[in-house]
């Protein structure tokens, strides 16, 4: 189901800052009846040291510099929601919130996507999709994910223009997923370490720099013969996003 007359707005105040959702019910961060607030947050869990797991398992030196990626959407799912008073959700058991978000999300802290005034109730889990971002001016224009860093010194990146909905369920016992009239966050994490890790996910010691200009590309139409390991990455890349339900406990 689809919330058809809450329209939020999505202001983008950086590539690495904050998105504020509006709309003629949300104007202001008032305390609302039957109504509480979601942050939702992000950021990749990323050590330098990871990569560096001894000759036996990876011979690859990884830096990381930066990691892009660009949201088309989030959705929320309730298990349960308590009348909202004003009926604005009419029963509807999910809320949308339309992108784009796009993030840099190569920090130490958790990065702001949206906060939003959202009714009571239970959260049964968050849907995200990843899509191309069709802003010309992006450093990921046709892109849905881009990284830049170095492979035993060689610059190299990554990048990928797949389409995909990522759902996380929340547990039960998780307070975060529990609206009751206050201000709840979600975390969503990528865990880069495990993505290079040889033994959970990829190794670029793999990666080649077949054209020899200097430059190890890595995705699903490059001249350096490396197709294969973007679709590798990917997929190492979505099986390790995680919701960190204690990060606000």
């Amino acid at each position: 189901m689809r919330i058809k007359n809450l329209k939020l707005s999505l202001i983008l105040i950086g590539i690495s800052g904050a998105f504020v959702a509006c709309s003629k019910d949300d104007d202001k961060l008032e305390e609302t009846p039957n109504y509480g607030r979601m942050s939702i947050n992000a950021k990749a869990s990323y050590s330098p040291e990871a990569g560096k797991n001894g000759a036996q398992r990876s011979s690859s030196d990884i830096e990381l510099s930066r990691f892009l990626v660009n949201f088309k959407e989030i959705e929320l799912e309730y298990d349960d929601i308590i009348d909202d008073g004003d009926n604005i959700y009419n029963g509807e058991d999910e809320i949308e919130l339309k992108g784009p978000f796009e993030v840099d999300l190569l920090s130490p802290v958790p990065i702001p996507l949206v906060e939003f005034r959202v009714p009571n109730g239970r959260l049964e889990e968050i849907e995200f999709e990843f899509d191309k971002s069709s802003n010309p001016d992006s450093e990921i224009y046709n892109q849905s994910m881009r990284m830049d860093g170095t492979i035993n010194g060689t610059p190299f990146v990554f990048w990928h223009d797949f389409e995909d909905e990522i759902e996380l369920e929340f547990d039960d016992d998780n307070n975060n997923s529990v609206i009751n009239g206050d201000l709840n966050h979600i975390l969503i994490n990528f865990d880069l370490n495990a993505v290079f890790d040889p033994e959970t996910g990829v190794d670029l010691s793999l990666a080649a720099d077949g054209n020899g200009n200097g430059i190890i590309e890595i995705g699903p139409r490059d001249e350096d013969g490396n197709n294969a390991l973007a679709e590798a990455i990917k997929r190492a890349i979505k099986n390790q996003i995680e919701l960190l339900e204690d990060h606000y406990d």
